[in-house]
């Protein structure tokens, strides 16, 4: 009997906790994605720098790194454009303002087939109220859904056990 209240106390645990948590989802994190990009004629990376609306963002500095150390330091133009020359191919790190984004840049004719060749950096970007990143707690949930858990939790089992009065008394002797 203790085996079949367990069972609906965890079935209706399950129906009441959001579907979101049992698939899977990916944990935020800070890394960066590797963004690939041709590199033109002489080594040269052409990019655009936007903010988060995607307007351009004229005489702003952008800068290369190749490790700790900046291989390039360039102005974009009235259209928010940048072009830095003489680069070989490999890792590299965009940064102008908040912006950072890491790219692998590839010398013509080597790089896989669509590779795009500029880059867009984009600097403020823009966080719709309700659907910035955050870090989620236990089982995805924030602190109310965990008090709501884990009150049902508590809750229906007990309910359960307290209306169980099928027992027959016991026999006398």
């Amino acid at each position: 009997m203790r085996i079949a209240c367990f069972a609906m106390g965890m079935a209706c645990l399950g129906m009441l906790m959001p579907q979101g948590l049992s698939a899977s989802t990916p944990p935020v994190s800070g890394k960066s994605v590797m963004s690939d990009v041709v590199l033109g004629a002489g080594g040269t990376l052409a990019g655009q720098l936007v903010d988060g609306r995607g307007r351009k963002l004229a005489g702003r500095v952008v800068q290369l790194h190749r490790g700790a150390k900046v291989v390039a330091r360039v102005q974009t133009d009235k259209s928010g454009r940048f072009v830095a020359r003489n680069l070989p191919g490999g890792a590299y790190v965009l940064t102008s303002g908040s912006a950072r984004q890491v790219i692998r840049a590839w010398a013509a004719g080597s790089a896989p087939p669509r590779t795009p060749v500029q880059v867009v950096l984009v600097d403020q970007a823009v966080v719709v109220r309700g659907q910035a990143e955050t870090e989620v707690g236990f089982l995805g949930l924030d602190t109310t859904g965990l008090i709501i858990v884990g009150a049902v939790a508590v809750v229906v089992p007990v309910a359960i056990a307290a209306s169980d009065d099928d027992d027959d008394p016991p026999a006398s002797p």
